[in-house]
């Protein structure tokens, strides 16, 4: 688990994990299944928030941290650094 406080390095560390587990041979549906972004902040109601890998994928696709191609796209994380 690593812990991030902002969604786009959160996303950018579990996309750098699938990455490299198939890199190494593990499945990609099998990694993704068990992924998930939990946000420091909760939702009006107290609970948790809590976002799937293709919840999180559309979140970082809407926001440009994605490339058209499904790469990070390096130019938005220097800007937000």
């Amino acid at each position: 688990m690593v812990e991030c406080t902002s969604f786009p390095f959160a996303y950018r560390s579990m996309w750098n994990a699938v990455k490299k587990g198939v890199e190494k041979g593990r499945k990609f549906e099998d990694m993704i299944r068990t992924m998930s972004i939990v946000s420091p902040v909760r939702d009006r109601l107290g609970n948790i928030r809590s976002y799937s890998y293709a919840t999180a994928t559309q979140m970082a696709t809407d926001q440009g941290l994605l490339t058209p191609e499904g790469q990070i796209n390096s130019r938005e994380f220097k800007r937000s650094s």
